[in-house]
């Protein structure tokens, strides 16, 4: 099976991580967004649902079984369920990505800004 990688449409407007993120929820994906440093290796592990993988920033090697596939920005890689897969950032610079994925997805923490904390008692 050959791996299909797909490229950024501009026509879906700036390629950033919020118009990344909308693409893949209308698809009906939940999504998260990953910051790697250079030199970051990940396994080959496997997970029981689909996976896309869209690279905002940045360079990743993705290893699917015996297969090698480089992505860059704008490139989206579709990972079907139970597909042995890893990766790794290449380059110097860190890498930037969205996966989504119709998992199982851990509620975010909720984000507080500093007027929602408490001042201390005196």
């Amino acid at each position: 099976m050959a791996t299909v990688v797909r490229r950024w449409d501009p026509a879906l407007g700036p390629l950033q991580l919020s118009t990344l993120r909308i693409a893949l929820q209308q698809e009906g994906l939940t999504t998260a967004w990953w910051s790697e440093a250079p030199g970051t290796r990940v396994p080959q592990h496997e997970h029981p649902f689909p996976e896309a993988r869209w690279v905002v920033e940045g360079y990743l090697r993705i290893t699917i079984g015996d297969e090698v596939v480089d992505l860059g920005p704008g490139d989206r890689l579709d990972l079907p369920p139970g597909t042995r897969h890893g990766f790794e950032v290449l380059g110097l610079a860190p890498a930037i990505y969205v996966t989504g994925s119709a998992g199982p997805a851990a509620a975010p923490e909720p984000i507080r800004s500093p007027s929602s904390k408490t001042a201390p008692r005196r």
